[in-house]
């Protein structure tokens, strides 16, 4: 068996990334294994629900950039080290429609297996309706960033070095609010409904709902521009629920909840340090629903508990995982 890859939903701007942890000693005969694979399922439908708020994060920075330097286009915007900044966030082969079908603040984001930095590759399109404000000027409003899908060109992802592919089936609803938080910040709330995808290797779809809540340490005031954007660092929190594309025990399909603390951390500046593609802190919460193998699964309930960020350094994560009463230090 493969080894587990922990996903951090890792929302926020150029960064969505990917990490693996050591198995257990003793690999899948260890009892830690059975939380680890519980964890693992949870993180990875979250991470790709995440995915269009990591498009949608993409956009806005790209806008922040177009009106600080006063451009045109998105296509004129360069990063700080003088790059094109639509081929950075998006990949060169990416299209991106300006006032989709004559509607001001509307895009349409088609990919065709490119990615941008520290990003994934996808295809197919996602139509991001902005009501032409930034995400840092809708606060305090009843506006909201609304996230759509064309089912003419369905987005789906290629999982790396395996011959597993997701397809995404659309969802209920997907906005991306925000709202006042503490000392003079913002917390953007992404909430959807009903997310369908399923795996090519797999017969379930999921059926997903829940909320991500994200906190830059930037000021209202200020645009999210890429430049604040990779310097800050974020609070979030995850809260999901639902029917998963995954079979646990093999046989039923797994429903379960994910959700975290509120003091859960990740900074961008320290992506990939030492090895370690993410810096967080906080705990971690999964438990199963439904019908599941209960011999195979002797408890429902597992967490994940990250060290808490008290340094500016990038030293690595540690993170302690509890199952059925046993723990087991991943670092």
């Amino acid at each position: 068996m493969k080894k587990l890859k922990f996903l951090l939903a890792a929302m926020m701007l150029p960064l969505a990334l990917t990490s693996c942890w050591p198995e257990p000693n003793g690999g899948t005969s260890s009892p830690v294994y059975v939380g680890l694979s519980i964890y693992n399922t949870a993180v990875v439908q979250s991470t790709h629900a995440l995915d269009p708020v990591n498009v949608a994060f993409r956009l806005n920075t790209l806008l922040s950039d177009k009106q600080a330097q006063q451009v045109e286009s998105i296509h004129d915007v360069l990063t700080p080290a003088d790059a094109n900044e639509k081929k950075f966030l998006f990949g060169e082969l990416t299209m991106i429609e300006e006032n989709y079908m004559n509607v001001a603040g509307d895009y349409r984001i088609t990919f065709d297996d490119d990615k941008g930095q520290s990003d994934r590759a996808r295809r197919g399109a996602f139509i991001i309706s902005t009501g032409n404000k930034l995400l840092t000027e809708i606060v305090d409003s009843q506006d909201a960033w609304i996230i759509s899908t064309d089912e003419n060109a369905l987005p789906s992802y290629l999982i790396a070095s395996t011959s597993e592919s997701l397809s995404v089936e659309g969802w209920a609803s997907y906005e991306i609010s925000a709202q006042s938080a503490q000392d003079n910040q913002i917390t953007y709330v992404a909430s959807f409904s009903d997310y369908k995808c399923g795996s090519n290797l797999g017969v379930y779809k999921s059926s997903l709902m829940g909320q991500y809540s994200i906190t830059p340490n930037v000021r209202a005031d200020k645009l999210l521009t890429m430049a604040e954007a990779r310097k800050a660092e974020y609070r979030f929190s995850i809260a999901i629920s639902g029917p998963t594309f995954a079979a646990l025990d093999g046989v039923n399909q797994t429903n379960l909840t994910y959700t975290t603390s509120s003091d859960g951390y990740w900074r961008p500046n320290c992506s990939y340090s030492n090895g370690v593609s993410y810096r967080h802190s906080g705990e971690e919460f999964v438990s199963l629903a439904g019908n599941y193998d209960k011999e195979a699964f002797p408890s429902s309930f597992v967490t994940v508990k990250f060290s808490t960020v008290t340094t500016a350094d990038c030293s690595k994560v540690s993170a302690t995982i509890n199952y059925n009463g046993e723990t087991y230090n991943l670092i």
